[in-house]
């Protein structure tokens, strides 16, 4: 490996495996150690790795089924349940590569200086844990800091794991990192993200960070503040997915079209006009208040093959209290634009929630009918009941859920087993049959 790797001179990143009673690999990557690994290389002289548990492309990862475009199926591992979740009548498992595995191939590297710990859902703290272990098994007692999502909104419950970074880690990282090695580091301006960490020919970016919305079951805004990030940067990142022939480009933004005139349209004309070989895709439901006949016509152009839309519902009392983006006439019109630019209607992706307090299952099974008239894929979007936004406040406040409680209750398959929740079993599984013929019915 070389004089980079030897002892306490480089750096381990990990994102950990997960447990879970479902998981689908939607471009799921670790964007923030991406980044992370953009501002080490830029602003230190540290080697580092990548221990991603959730490459399916990696050497050391079974092989699974994949689609086209760089999703598919995660390896899985039966699991024992936690007795927390006891209540859910499905089974449940470890995604990812092989603890075994893994912890073979991190006793090829010497012990790394420090390391750092990304984190997705609240409740799939238990692949941190497992992580921490290994570091320990293998490695021994070395500092880990631990940053991402869950780290970000319960950074008490995440201290148990290591040392916390909350927010947007790049700098922080950076001086950490000069605290640990007794050294000083300068951090400046955002280096372009290293896009190819992981395997395959797809990876993930954004063209901005945060969101200006206040949604009452999301967490954006807490997470990053929102801005747009520099044109430059956004092509030469595209630029940089060219070179190391990724065809597939996901974008995590969370408001992709905010004052889009200034920077969707503008970028996006550039990227009509290069003529590269990618094809854009969009996991995160678009505005569609935002939606114009330029921005479908420009989506059609650059080549966006994966389109989906935030309907969220059909009841117009919760779109006005929960999540004021978008009426009915506006998610019609949208969908004209994106029609008229060229896409099929059947290939438009529209997500419904499911199991948000106080939602009965008629109000879902309202929207699902409403986008079966419109030939409009419903995606359904489950519910977790999400640290310091409204509707988890208001649980709290009701005492639905306790101030102190184990991250697992916030799983979003557990919603129909809640005091909270008006949907049962019976109904959760109504809705789910439902949503399934019209999507079937739309893949003729």
């Amino acid at each position: 490996m070389g004089k980079d790797f030897s002892r306490g001179k480089w750096v381990a990143l990990f994102h950990p495996p997960i447990y879970d009673f479902t998981a689908y690999d939607l471009w799921l990557r670790p964007l923030g150690l991406y980044r992370l690994a953009s501002y080490i290389k830029k602003y230190t002289d540290f080697n580092f790795f990548l221990f991603d548990y959730m490459d399916r492309n990696s050497p050391l990862a079974p092989p699974t089924r994949s689609k086209k475009y760089g999703t598919g199926k995660f390896y899985r591992e039966r699991t024992e349940k936690p007795e927390i979740l006891r209540r859910v009548k499905r089974f449940f498992y470890r995604f990812g590569i092989p603890r075994a595995r893994m912890e073979g191939f991190m006793g090829e590297f010497p012990p790394p200086l420090a390391v750092f710990i990304t984190t997705g859902m609240t409740y799939w703290y238990p692949g941190v844990g497992e992580v921490v272990e290994s570091v320990r098994r293998v490695w021994g007692n070395l500092p880990v800091f631990v940053g991402g999502t869950y780290a970000s909104l319960m950074p008490g419950h995440a201290s148990q794991f290591g040392e916390v970074i909350r927010g947007e880690a790049g700098c922080k990282a950076v001086e950490v990192l000069g605290d640990v090695s007794g050294r000083r580091f300068s951090c400046g301006g955002e280096p372009l993200t290293m896009l190819g960490l992981s395997g395959g020919n797809s990876s993930v970016f954004t063209t901005t960070r945060g969101c200006p919305f206040r949604c009452s079951f999301c967490a954006s805004f807490l997470l990053h503040r929102w801005r747009k990030r520099p044109r430059e940067i956004v092509l030469g990142e595209m630029e940089m997915a060219v070179r190391l022939s990724i065809k597939d480009l996901a974008l995590y933004d969370d408001a992709l079209l905010v004052d889009s005139a200034s920077h969707f349209k503008p970028i996006f004309r550039e990227v009509a006009s290069r003529g590269w070989d990618l094809r854009f895709h969009l996991p995160n439901g678009l505005h569609v208040r935002l939606v114009d006949e330029e921005v479908a016509w420009l989506m059609r152009e650059a080549n966006f093959k994966t389109v989906r839309l935030s309907l969220e519902s059909v009841d117009e009392d919760f779109l006005r209290e929960r999540t004021p983006k978008l009426s009915l006439e506006e998610f019609e019109r949208a969908v004209l634009h994106f029609e008229r630019a060229g896409f099929l209607r059947r290939d438009l992706v529209a997500y419904v929630i499911v199991g948000v307090p106080g939602q009965g299952p008629s109000s879902v099974l309202k929207t699902l009918d409403y986008l079966e008239k419109l030939g409009v894929k419903p995606s359904l979007a489950y519910y977790s009941p999400v640290p310091g936004t409204k509707d988890f406040q208001e649980l709290v406040s009701r005492g639905y859920l306790p101030e102190e409680h184990d991250p697992l209750l916030h799983n979003k398959l557990l919603f129909p087993y809640m005091e909270y929740s008006p949907l049962g079993e019976e109904d959760f599984q109504t809705i789910r049959r439902r949503a399934f013929e019209i999507v079937s019915a739309l893949k003729v």
